[in-house]
């Protein structure tokens, strides 16, 4: 084999053929790849709440960043792109829930990280009582508020990420909401 043979058509300017075999680069007026990065720190946020682990929710995002590009056909640029990335957020959680079961029980069984000293020790503790009262809400009603309360996605954006309708949303929302108001006492912490 000839030294030269590996080199790409259109390369030798002697011979200025164009190169037909190369794929052509993907321009960056497409939207998807375009309003992506803007939405990075959204999906950071969600995967954190759902896998409750900065590296654990990295590798989440890093999935369905990859998911996403893979399967750019088929998002239609008329709908939300937002729910379409959480969509698959949820997903590639769900599979990894599956997947490592019995390691993640084992992982929540640990003991909570000791607290700092005085007036950070009290701001962290009352983070861990909000912490408490959304973990005590049935998974269907916390990740409801999560996605409206807390990443501000509209109840029909929240419906498509979770599959189900916007009236089951509203209601899951609500109910959330309701119990952590009467767990919660006078002095912001959880009864």
């Amino acid at each position: 084999m000839h030294p030269d043979d590996n080199r790409c058509a259109g390369s030798d300017p002697a011979n200025p053929q164009p190169a037909a075999s190369q794929p052509a680069v993907p321009q960056q007026a497409d939207p998807l790849r375009r309003l992506l990065p803007g939405l990075l720190p959204e999906l950071r946020a969600f995967a954190r709440f759902l896998a409750r682990d900065a590296a654990q929710a990295d590798d989440l995002v890093q999935e369905a960043i990859l998911r996403a590009l893979r399967a750019e056909a088929q998002w239609d640029p008329a709908t939300s792109l937002r729910a379409w990335l959480f969509h698959i957020l949820r997903n590639a959680f769900l599979e990894q829930l599956r997947r490592r079961g019995t390691e993640r029980r084992a992982l929540e069984r640990l003991p909570p990280p000791a607290m700092p000293a005085a007036s950070e020790q009290e701001a962290r503790g009352q983070v861990a009582d909000l912490q408490r009262a959304m973990a005590a809400l049935p998974a269907p009603q916390r990740e409801a508020l999560i996605l409206v309360g807390a990443h501000g996605l509209s109840h029909e954006e929240a419906a498509a990420v979770v599959g189900v309708p916007v009236g089951t949303v509203k209601a899951r929302v609500a109910r959330a909401r309701m119990a952590l108001a009467q767990n919660w006492t006078e002095s912001g912490s959880p009864a």
